[in-house]
């Protein structure tokens, strides 16, 4: 299994610089391919469609063929979705609710088309979580349940809990709320792990620093292999 996962950034929204580019074209070049097929699943968003938009622009500025997976395409033409799927080289997942892109996955029978691919997996925020066994999530907070950080269900494509958005002080202080995780990848915003197989290696635009949170102690993290932190 071959995933990037993406703390956070800005990715070019209201006419701003790409300010992940660097990672993108890690991302692409990662594919031994000339002009990969790129897939933007954006199940998680309320504005799917100008993020997928963005995405287009980026990454076909990059030499993707791009393609979009969204609610109708599952909703009426699932030979479609499946063909979009198995001819991907990179699907990824944007940000946006964690628990809507979960519930999308699974409503819809994706999981098993997804475990089947041989394409690079990304995710970014609410994408990344879903990608990991729990995702730190503002759920909670938006929905008007509580006002805390809450640790969502995701696919266990790799097996650690994850906290995007890891520059937050109010997101590190929620995780203390969940008693029963002891290992977090924190993850902040402007880095991203890529995890091939089990070799792990650390990204960064802007100095930041991906961590491991292991009960007490914080462990700053940079070439590992990922049965040393689960």
């Amino acid at each position: 299994m071959h995933l990037f996962l993406i703390g956070n950034g800005n990715c070019g929204r209201n006419n701003t610089p790409n300010e992940l580019e660097p990672f993108d074209r890690v991302i692409v070049a990662k594919t031994n391919k000339e002009k990969p097929n790129f897939l933007f699943i954006g199940l998680a968003s309320s504005f799917s469609d100008s993020y997928y938009d963005l995405m287009k622009k980026n990454y076909k500025s990059l030499g993707c063929n791009i393609f979009y997976l969204k609610k109708s395409n599952l909703i009426n033409n699932p030979d479609i979705v499946k063909e979009k799927i198995e001819s991907a080289d990179i699907i990824y997942f944007g940000g946006g609710d964690s628990k809507k892109l979960y519930d999308s996955i699974k409503e819809f029978n994706l999981e098993p088309l997804l475990r089947e691919s041989k394409a690079i997996l990304v995710g970014i925020s609410a994408g990344a979580n879903v990608l990991c066994s729990k995702g730190l999530s503002d759920y909670e907070i938006d929905h008007n349940i509580s006002n805390n950080y809450v640790f969502l269900d995701g696919l266990s494509f790799i097996n650690i809990n994850l906290c995007p958005h890891g520059e937050e002080e109010k997101r590190l202080a929620d995780i203390e709320l969940n008693k029963d995780i002891d290992k977090v990848l924190i993850l902040p915003t402007n880095t991203m792990l890529e995890i091939d197989d089990n070799k792990c290696t650390c990204y960064s635009i802007d100095d930041k620093y991906i961590y491991l949170k292991d009960k007490n102690k914080i462990i700053k993290l940079d070439k590992f292999d990922l049965d040393s932190i689960i």
